[in-house]
């Protein structure tokens, strides 16, 4: 709140300034709107500029996970009016009036955020965040015009198709302070969720106690608009080729697989753990149940085990890899019953899992780091059913 507090202030001193015609001598006196009141060489003149944003915009993400949608929404309006372009912002904060019922507002929102850049309308057309105003008659119907907005666009623009090629991705590495080479340490791949990217994920690295093994994030293959920022996601839907998503799938599975043999080739590693959160979680499920000889351990954070890619036959044969299944039971993103079935499921074909839930939504808490930390060293927590 004290953040907030700092930003109306700042917000006071830009936006209410006097209107003068010639050059304001305070810079409370300053109309911004009108460019002939400035002068560029007052003292202090750009200091809006060196207002840190990101704490904002993290408290913003943190009320929005733990369904404070009203709250998130005064974050995400304070740190938008000095960023106007910041596109996932835009539609986190329409994703805020979804979860409040406010129909107008989610609607004018979302074209907002198609406008500053986040333009994927697929996610849009099935984010549950809207499904209490997806069927009204003011959301549908913008949402309905971006649609044809973007095909509009889209054939403007000629045909676009998928070309299958090797390519170099990044990948963070975070080492132990005191790595020496010769020693060999556990590995831990992490695969962020949808939309984030590696920069993000690798700061999970510090939630962890103990900090005595490698933690890699490679990078998902396919980047998108989301306004400010590229977002990445592990697979890819095309609306003209049914097909399409399990192609790059089963692409974004073997990259993964030989990434973890990259990683184990160039580092002295012993254990090997995949580790991934939402999209990145049900990844985790179909990389390390297609690759489980690669695998000590499965770790899942937020995330769905899909069996309609996989069958029974192919996760069975991995049920010697251990698994460790943690869900928010407030999650809103990914149901909380899509962790219990995959806990059941594997349960079934014989697998070692230890499912953890909390009281949360779609986040991964200290909590339950603290878990898999206890889960890797003793092989058990206390099992949640």
């Amino acid at each position: 709140m004290r953040y907030l507090n700092g930003i109306v202030a700042i917000l006071a001193i830009l936006f209410l300034g006097i209107f003068s015609p010639a050059y304001a001598k305070d810079i409370n006196d300053i109309d911004w709107t009108d460019p002939d009141s400035i002068d560029p060489y007052m003292e202090g003149i750009g200091e809006f500029l060196d207002l840190d944003l990101s704490e904002a915009e993290s408290l913003a993400w943190e009320t929005y996970m733990a369904g404070d949608y009203e709250t998130a929404a005064k974050y995400y309006l304070a740190l938008l009016r000095f960023n106007i372009s910041n596109g996932s912002s835009i539609y986190n904060l329409a994703c805020c009036y979804g979860l409040l019922g406010e129909e107008e507002l989610a609607a004018d929102f979302v074209v907002r955020a198609y406008n500053a850049g986040f333009t994927d309308l697929d996610h849009i057309g099935w984010d549950p965040d809207f499904d209490l105003v997806r069927d009204s008659d003011v959301f549908s119907e913008a949402y309905d015009e971006l649609v044809e907005q973007a095909s509009s666009e889209e054939a403007e623009r000629g045909e676009l198709i998928y070309l299958d090629a090797e390519g170099f991705f990044e990948c963070r590495v975070m080492l132990p302070d005191d790595y020496d080479p010769v020693r060999s340490y556990t590995l831990i791949v992490g695969l962020h969720g949808f939309g984030s990217n590696i920069d993000r994920f690798v700061t999970l690295y510090d939630k962890f106690n103990n900090h005595d093994f490698i933690y890699a994030t490679p990078r998902a293959p396919y980047p998108f608009n989301t306004g400010g920022d590229l977002g990445y996601s592990w697979d890819k839907w095309d609306i003209n080729n049914e097909d399409f998503w399990a192609m790059s799938t089963e692409a974004t599975i073997a990259y993964v697989a030989g990434a973890v043999e990259q990683l184990s080739s160039r580092y002295n590693t012993g254990d090997v753990y995949l580790m991934g959160f939402s999209q990145g979680c049900a990844l985790t499920y179909l990389a390390g149940l297609s690759h489980h000889e690669l695998f000590d351990g499965l770790i899942c954070f937020g995330g769905w085990l899909n069996t309609d890619y996989i069958g029974d036959d192919v996760i069975a044969a991995g049920n010697n890899t251990r698994v460790f299944i943690g869900h928010g039971v407030d999650d809103n993103m990914v149901e909380f019953e899509a962790g219990e079935v995959s806990r059941d499921t594997l349960l079934d074909l014989g697998f070692d899992v230890t499912f953890f839930d909390f009281v949360g939504g779609h986040r991964v808490p200290e909590e339950m780091v603290w878990a898999v930390e206890r889960w890797m060293k003793a092989g058990e927590v206390e099992v949640y059913f």
